[in-house]
């Protein structure tokens, strides 16, 4: 009995017994279910190439329109060049431009290439409506209509044209027709940055597009001066002469320029302060020892050479714009972020010191400040014209005479008072009064204000280069807002894309921003 007696490491009969079941169930299942395995790696499948097909679209979607991008950061490159395509043939070339470009973007939207969110898209819907209501209504003065029609709307656009049984509201409809389709492009321009510009990175490259114009600016006229040649674009200039106006024909009008550059550079090197604190002597040494290795020394280097440009076209609104609008938008800066940052306030005490003081002493600051004080407003011609102004004003308050018929009409009221009739009324406000009407003078101030709200909403931001947006923009809103009093930078082709396309970019960060805000809104409900 006891050879025949179990060990204690043989297979005992219920084990025995159990193996056999569990083996025997295994294979019925596995011959069962063989196809759930191939089934769920097929389905696994299909959803990887799915996933990976959607990111493929998504990526070409985000970065579908680099072309047109590329192509808006070339047009304003070029727009300062050809005398600031303040010539018939400049305006055509950036209206043919611009429609080129928004064709090309159409095109890319249609095949699905272009990345565009409801969000977005409603968030610049009405700045853009605007823009496009002053569009619509400067093609609307161009429209022949029956006599007593126009009676009824503005009598004197009737006395000024009894023989005509069929009349525009413009009393020079070619000249609104051409104003009409440069408002489109100009408005083009506005949403295609609204739609491009809508990540850091972009920010940066426009904001770097527009430093490097303005300091190409800057140092070909202060070229010109300090050597005498006094050229402008390829050709000797007649006008402005010992002073710096670059490639355009008027030395204000480099100013307002360089004020929206500057406005671009410091927001740059605004977004490229450092927030480390230094313990000891030995790291601030070496953090000093890296800025002046680093981009941000040039950066640095580029405004001083634009800020010296600026002093040196003696243009006194001007200057004025350029440090009100630094002080102002630096104030705001400030209040925006959440708590006091020394940083930041010596920046901007430095730059008010490094470029009032130093560089303006060296390059003509006093010059600057005599023609300041030799300012009287009896021998300003842009006084002379205010009584005029205002009379024209008055006689078509709500329909304006029609864009662009400025020249034609103002003589009719100053009745040779003045020797020289001006092709604008050195006032953007007055003239877009004049020739639009006061409610779109209205409309656009609504526009350029809600502008400069969205820039103060950027410098809240979290991100850098959309803090530079916004100052970038408020400096573009402050410049604007002064400068249009004394002067028709709006009036220049080049000077208007420039604002265009700040104030494109402003809105479009601003979007991409409640876009980012809905989504979180909308993952917390789920």
């Amino acid at each position: 009995m006891g050879a025949f007696a179990p060990r204690s490491g043989d297979i005992q009969p219920n084990d025995f017994t159990l193996t056999l079941t569990l083996t025997l169930s295994s294979r019925l299942r596995a011959n069962v279910f063989r196809e759930r395995p191939a089934g769920r790696a097929l389905e696994m499948s299909k959803r990887s190439s799915c996933h990976r097909l959607m990111k493929r679209r998504a990526l070409q979607a985000i970065h579908g329109d680099r072309l047109v991008f590329g192509g808006l950061l070339g047009l304003l490159l070029l727009a300062p060049l050809p005398f600031a395509l303040a010539r018939d043939w400049g305006e055509a070339l950036l209206t043919g431009l611009s429609f080129l470009l928004l064709a090309l973007w159409c095109g890319l939207a249609v095949l699905g290439q272009v990345q565009w969110r409801q969000h977005r898209w409603s968030w610049v819907l009405w700045p853009l409506l605007l823009l496009l209501l002053v569009q619509v209504w400067a093609l609307i003065q161009t429209v022949p209509l029956p006599v007593h029609w126009v009676r009824a709307i503005d009598p004197d656009l009737v006395v000024l044209r009894p023989d005509l049984a069929r009349m525009p509201l413009s009393l020079d409809p070619y000249y609104t027709l051409r104003y009409g389709l440069l408002g489109l492009a100009l408005a083009a321009l506005f949403f295609l940055a609204a739609t491009t510009v809508r990540t850091p990175r972009r920010v940066r490259w426009l904001l770097r597009v527009l430093v490097f114009s303005g300091t190409c600016q800057a140092a070909y006229g202060t070229f010109m001066v300090l050597s005498g040649l006094e050229y402008g674009f390829f050709v000797e200039k007649y006008a402005g002469i010992g002073v710096a106006t670059g490639t355009f024909v008027n030395r204000n009008h480099l100013a307002g320029y360089l004020n929206m550059c500057l406005a671009a550079g410091i927001g740059l090197l605004l977004a490229g302060l450092s927030e480390v604190q230094h313990v000891n002597w030995r790291a601030r040494l070496r953090a000093w020892l890296e800025l002046m290795l680093s981009s941000k020394i040039r950066l640095r280097l580029f405004l001083a050479v634009m800020v010296i440009g600026l002093v040196l076209t003696r243009s006194r609104m001007g200057n004025v714009a350029f440090f009100t609008g630094l002080i102002l938008v630096g104030a705001a800066t400030l209040m925006a972020r959440q708590q006091f940052q020394g940083k930041v306030a010596v920046f901007f005490v430095s730059l008010l010191v490094g470029d009032l003081l130093i560089l303006g002493q060296w390059f003509g600051l006093d010059a600057l400040l005599a023609r300041l004080e030799e300012t009287q407003p009896v021998t300003e011609g842009r006084v002379a014209y205010a009584p005029f102004l205002w009379e024209y004003i008055r006689t078509f308050p709500w329909t304006g005479s029609g864009a662009g018929s400025f020249y034609g009409v103002f003589g009719q009221f100053h009745g040779g008072a003045i020797t020289a009739s001006p092709a604008h009324a050195h006032n953007d406000y007055a003239q877009f009064a004049a020739e639009y009407g006061i409610p779109i003078l209205g409309l656009l101030g609504v526009f350029v204000l809600a502008t400069g709200w969205q820039a103060w909403r950027l410098l809240r931001s979290s991100t850098r280069l959309y803090q530079a947006m916004g100052f970038a923009g408020g400096g573009m809103v402050v410049w604007l807002v002064l400068h249009s009093s004394a002067d028709f930078n709006l009036q220049i082709a080049a000077n208007a894309a420039t604002v265009m396309a700040i104030a494109g970019g402003v809105w479009g960060c601003q979007a991409v921003r409640h876009q980012g805000r809905v989504q979180r809104r909308a993952a917390r409900e789920e």
